[in-house]
């Protein structure tokens, strides 16, 4: 096989709390994620020549080596001691923002993984595949799976949780673009702040009472960076009618939560300058291959 192509999906995260610091540096989480249904469509092609071609119209996309494609791929053919048997394109349709807190980069990462996986025989179990993703970062070993999890740790710690029911969500990315490191950089910084029970989320997630999810939401990156775009975003979404509102890992992107999709629909539509608006649902999976 020399072609394959790979859906990979967006998230939001409905629950973020940082837990501590390694001494390296990265910050230890507990987050809730959840996939969403907006996705970047990825095509692998391996032709003769060599390295590594990126193709995508979107000006945000990174078409060198910074890309996480590319550092997937690098990372795939060092860990399994083998050479690319020929030139790998990879033709991107990029539909997940990008610095948006939605897991973008992560999940063509993900999907690079496991695309090159596939490509190349299946040299890994999924096991052994997903131990390889947390080296790509944080949000990659979820991207690779999906649904609702709890991530602890750098993200590789995942804990199944009970699939969101009977909601959906108005997503909209304000003009600002919030760096993780500078999120990160702002938290530290940051006095101590109080924070919202971790135990009363999970109950409402359990008993899927949608008002109960929606208030105990929180995340400590928001509270810290304090982006006045952010704001009136939540703002606008509260005020039309969502249940609940809180900025996605990062940000910049924020995200309402609504029992009503007509509803959710009627807001999306007058909140179109932005230049990320859309209702999203919740999905059971990160990666969907095309075969």
């Amino acid at each position: 096989m020399d072609k394959l192509t790979v859906k990979a999906y967006g998230k939001l995260n409905l629950y973020l709390d940082i837990t501590g610091k390694r001494e390296d540096g990265y910050h230890l989480l507990r987050t809730v994620m959840q996939s969403v249904s907006v996705f970047d469509t990825l095509k692998f092609e391996i032709s003769e020549g060599s390295g590594i071609e990126l193709v995508c119209d979107n000006s945000d996309f990174p078409l060198d080596s910074s890309n996480l494609i590319c550092k997937a791929a690098d990372l795939f053919f060092s860990e399994m001691n083998i050479s690319p048997r020929g030139k790998l394109t990879v033709t991107v349709d990029k539909q997940i923002p990008a610095m948006a807190g939605m897991a973008g980069g992560s999940a063509d990462g993900a999907a690079a993984l496991t695309a090159l996986n596939e490509l190349y025989g299946f040299p890994l179990d999924s096991k052994n595949l997903l131990k390889l993703a947390p080296k790509l970062g944080a949000d990659v070993a979820f991207t690779m799976v999906g649904g609702t999890m709890l991530c602890e740790g750098i993200g590789d710690q995942m804990t199944k949780f009970k699939d969101v029911k009977d909601i959906c969500f108005a997503v909209v990315r304000p003009d600002t673009r919030i760096s993780t490191p500078a999120a990160y950089k702002a938290y530290d910084s940051a006095p101590p702040m109080r924070k919202k029970s971790f135990a009363a989320f999970s109950q409402a997630l359990k008993l899927d009472d949608s008002q109960k999810l929606a208030d105990s939401m929180f995340n400590a990156l928001e509270a810290a960076v304090k982006d006045p775009d952010v704001a009136a975003v939540k703002e606008k979404l509260i005020a039309g009618g969502a249940l609940g509102a809180l900025m996605t890992g990062s940000g910049s992107a924020v995200f309402g939560v609504f029992e009503n999709k007509t509803e959710a629909r009627l807001l999306i539509d007058i909140m179109k300058e932005y230049p990320f608006a859309q209702v999203l649902e919740p999905v059971p999976h990160g990666l969907e291959i095309m075969r």
